[in-house]
């Protein structure tokens, strides 16, 4: 994906403020555009370059962890899924809650040993050397999407720091303006309507863990059978009409 330096985004911002920063004034700067750098970061979890869609993980004790060794660390979980998403057999969820250790799974007497997660990255950038940091160095590549977005922030924070509230506020209204632009872009990829968090109804609970729903078929089961008044979803998952989820009816 598309990257520019920077060396590139410090030149736009000195020239719209209209000054040569001095040594000693580029730390401020900087910390202005990490400021900006996380808020636009912050403002989806669909960016291309951060999401990572169906990733095999490993599950240790029904928990997911945010960090796994060659992988990236994970910032926000979206879906996780029982086998290799949007394909064939891909359909089939596992709902879960997170906590500080990870994605905790809800998969009732199922004991995964591993998912497939999408996800969205940690915010880290890159250098033409290959390494990456959490914050901007004067080595880093800035997101393309994002380079425009920055600099007027980061103009707007700097008029807001020098007192100039009403030019800061003109500046920020025109940085959210371009932030926009780049969501309505991701809009119109369709990736955030295909892999968001579908409305839970009759038919597609039928294809979750947990929650009200077993994977049908998941241990060969009979999904039609009716047992004391509760429906056998998968042989040993059972739902009553309140949707109670239940290992074995009474």
């Amino acid at each position: 994906m598309q990257t520019r330096t920077y060396a590139d985004l410090f030149e736009l911002v000195s020239a719209l403020c209209g000054v040569t920063f001095a040594t000693i004034e580029e730390p401020r700067i900087r910390a202005l555009m990490n400021r900006r750098a996380v808020r636009a970061f912050k403002s989806s979890n669909y960016w291309t370059r951060f999401i990572k869609i169906g990733e095999e993980r490993t599950v240790t004790d029904g928990v997911i962890p945010f960090v796994e060794a060659n992988k990236t660390t994970i910032d926000s979980f979206l879906r996780v899924f029982v086998y290799a998403p949007f394909k064939t057999t891909g359909s089939q969820e596992y709902q879960y809650t997170v906590g500080s250790d990870g994605a905790e799974v809800l998969s009732g007497t199922i004991t995964p040993t591993s998912a497939f997660v999408v996800y969205k990255g940690i915010l880290s950038f890159s250098t033409a050397a290959g390494a990456t940091s959490q914050s901007l160095t004067s080595s880093s590549l800035i997101p393309e999407e994002w380079f425009e977005y920055m600099a007027h922030g980061t103009y707007a924070d700097y008029l807001r720091a020098e007192g100039q509230q009403e030019k800061a506020a003109v500046a920020d209204a025109e940085a959210s303006e371009i932030l926009l632009d780049e969501l309505m872009k991701l809009d119109e990829q369709h990736t955030q309507t295909v892999i968001a968090k579908r409305i839970f109804t009759n038919m597609n609970m039928q294809s979750r863990y947990g929650g009200g729903g077993g994977a049908i078929g998941a241990d060969g089961g009979d999904t039609s059978a009716i047992d004391n008044g509760y429906t056998n979803l998968a042989g040993d998952f059972y739902t009553n009409l309140a949707g109670d989820f239940y290992t074995q009816p009474a």
